[in-house]
């Protein structure tokens, strides 16, 4: 059982190969995964690393304060939080296993003896949940939402930060299995997760269904690893073309580089700012609507790129046969960048953790915002296709939130999806795929714009649909 300390407290890999091109197509264009960011963001973006526990947080705020920060496309909507019921009280455990800090929290009063195995997303560092003065912090308000409907809730932080994948859902499983024999077996376990913690939900579902009824994915990636991060590394290099010695080479990323470091963000917005016509190319090629929009995607991904380079024991990135096209420049642009060979021993690696098959045996309900800048809806058209190849389309379904920013959905949202996934479960009452409508408090509630830092950029007078795709 590895080293493990417990604290009671009260209360409380086989590559996707027949793709469509119109699918694609769209995955081609999209960014990185965050996953996730230990850093301070506008609370309209929201949190590519699912839910901290952390003390709670002002009525009005987003699911959570930690992230990239990312500008959003237009001034964001704040969203009205209607008071609701009490938190219900937790017996909260803490402790760590085979490496990896844990954390459990179960209803003292109204257990349904169900289980939600949690997957938080993409942060530099393993997560380490601790106590405040010998005392758990409470659950974060969007795991509060499940745990006020009577599940318990388990969650790893992984052994390792960055991509964990791997690591995260080996050491989800032996968590589960703890839980299993320290709490006795569920009734019914499910499985959820934000941005990574996606992907990982679907990787759950697809490897190991035989352990759940069902998963929720918000705002994950639902699209093969290999062509997210290809695609991702296509724009960074892209960039240096035009704007060389402004960040590091990608083939030199220092240890030290942070993704998250305001200075290095406040530089490349200037660099963008200086040179408005190529800001544009590189804003169309991204799909990213701002410069200081780019430039936060583009240093988390600089740091992203070092960390898979790490976790391969290889370059996985090769952009020898993309032909950009669709932007502003196309004959400038492939002249002008530099092309990279990866090591296949690495792309296997990225492959492997993991290229989502759409071989669903359980039921998957997944929720997005209609513009992310960090992990487009364009994912979720990837994997919808693929379940449909698989003839399982009728075990996913997937909804929106009409908002931007990556993970900018709220807790009382995740709540409500969450109960249309327990009754689809349940009672099979499938969930209307599309809109996630607002709660009648929150459309009532007016709705003042929020000023940007700055004036929007200009962008090209036809913006290009056909981006970076190769040829």
């Amino acid at each position: 059982m590895g080293n493990l300390r417990t604290t009671p407290n009260s209360p409380a890999f086989q590559r996707g190969r027949l793709i469509p091109l119109r699918i694609r197509r769209w995955c081609f264009s999209l960014l990185l995964l965050a996953v996730t960011a230990e850093i301070i963001l506008p609370a309209q973006v929201g949190s590519p690393n699912g839910q901290a526990n952390s003390p709670g947080q002002k009525s009005a705020a987003p699911p959570s304060t930690q992230a990239p920060k990312l500008t959003t496309s237009k001034p964001a909507q704040p969203v009205a939080v209607p008071a609701g019921p009490p938190p219900v009280p937790v017996k909260t455990e803490i402790g760590q296993l085979h490496g990896a800090s844990f954390r459990i929290d179960v209803p003292q009063n109204n257990w349904n003896h169900n289980l939600v195995m949690y997957y938080h997303g993409y942060e530099s560092k393993p997560r380490v949940f601790a106590e405040v003065e010998g005392q758990p912090r409470p659950p974060s308000r969007i795991l509060q939402q499940i745990l006020n409907r009577g599940y318990a809730v388990a969650e790893s932080g992984y052994s390792a930060g960055g991509w964990a994948v791997e690591y995260a859902f080996k050491e989800t499983e032996e968590l589960r299995e703890y839980f299993n024999k320290r709490y006795g077996k569920p009734k019914e376990t499910l499985v959820m997760g934000h941005s990574m913690g996606g992907l990982l939900t679907v990787m759950t579902l697809e490897q190991r269904p035989e352990n759940y009824a069902g998963g929720l994915a918000l705002c994950g990636v639902l699209a093969p690893t290999d062509l997210v991060m290809q695609r991702a590394f296509a724009n960074r290099v892209a960039f240096d073309a035009f704007f060389p010695g402004v960040l590091p080479e990608v083939d030199h990323i220092p240890s030290t580089f942070m993704m998250n470091d305001v200075p290095v963000i406040t530089n490349v917005q200037k660099a963008l700012d200086a040179k408005p016509d190529s800001a544009a190319l590189i804003r169309s090629l991204a799909d990213i609507h701002t410069n200081r929009g780019l430039a936060d995607v583009l240093v988390f991904n600089t740091f992203v790129i070092e960390d898979l380079r790490l976790k391969t024991g290889g370059n996985p990135f090769d952009n020898r046969n993309l032909i950009y096209t669709g932007t502003t420049d196309d004959y400038t642009l492939n002249t002008q960048v530099k092309r990279y060979a990866a090591d296949p021993r690495a792309v296997r690696y990225m492959s492997s953790f993991y290229t989502p098959m759409g071989a669903l045996k359980r039921k998957l309900l997944a929720v997005h915002t209609t513009y992310d800048p960090l992990v487009p809806a364009a994912t979720a058209a990837y994997y919808d296709e693929a379940t449909r190849r698989s003839g399982v389309g009728d075990l996913f379904v997937q909804k929106y939130v009409n908002r931007d920013g990556h993970c900018n959905i709220t807790a009382d949202q995740t709540g409500e999806v969450f109960d249309e996934l327990t009754r689809w479960i349940d009672k099979s009452q499938r969930p209307q795929p599309g809109l996630l409508a607002e709660t009648p408090a929150e459309a009532a509630e007016p709705h003042p714009p929020t000023p940007l830092k700055s004036p929007p950029e200009p962008q090209p007078k036809s913006p290009p649909k056909n981006v970076g795709r190769p040829q």
